[in-house]
């Protein structure tokens, strides 16, 4: 499958972790290192395989570049989505991580009047993430890949911890990743496997 309509919005793959939301007429791309074709690019880190090097052209949200908000801050879109940025890094020593504590973002989008989705951004299981459990959660896009994010055993307890609607796992190259994610946590949320979309 290379798309998911939920609530109005239609949620695509683009790249490792990159995701292209449709909604009324307007993209936003979270982590698409080519947004050409975006209203909005949102960006979790400034790694090369989630950000472009040179053109920010768009209208940029990201903690470190653009409109720069942290986590716990929150920006509107013109189109009336409301994006708030949440803690996302790595556990362990900050200095020997990939993804120290401050460096990145994930991202909490609530449309007007359609789905609350939630892009984890390049995390381990951390305890901030309960933060985002205050209202329902739809949409989960989790990192199952290990290796600088959550392993899939650690994502399904992520999706077992806020139950959102669907989880949708990303930040994959290993497809038995992403599989071993569903079996674990198909029993609690339905969990959809996207195709990347080159388009």
């Amino acid at each position: 499958m290379k798309s998911l309509r939920f609530g109005g919005v239609k949620v695509s793959r683009r790249g490792l972790a990159g995701v292209r939301l449709d909604y009324e007429g307007t993209s936003i791309c979270i982590d698409v290192v080519q947004p050409e074709r975006c209203d909005y690019a949102l960006y979790t880190h400034d790694h090369p395989r989630h950000a472009p090097a040179e053109d920010w052209s768009r209208v940029v949200v990201s903690p470190f570049r653009g409109n720069r908000i942290a986590p716990g801050e929150s920006i509107e879109l013109s189109n009336g989505v409301l994006v708030e940025a949440v803690h996302a890094y790595n556990l362990g020593i900050q200095e020997t991580v990939k993804h120290p504590r401050g460096f990145g973002a994930g991202y909490v989008l609530e449309f007007r009047s359609g789905p609350r989705i939630y892009h984890m951004g390049d995390t381990d299981l951390i305890e901030e993430i309960l933060s985002v459990k205050n209202k329902p959660l739809d949409i989960m896009l989790v990192p199952v890949g290990g290796d600088g994010v959550m392993t899939p055993e650690e994502a399904s307890e992520a999706v077992k911890t806020l139950r959102p609607s669907i989880a949708i796992p990303v930040h994959w190259e290993d497809i038995s990743k992403a599989r071993i994610f569903k079996r674990l946590t198909q029993p609690y949320t339905q969990v959809v496997l996207l195709e990347v979309d080159r388009v």
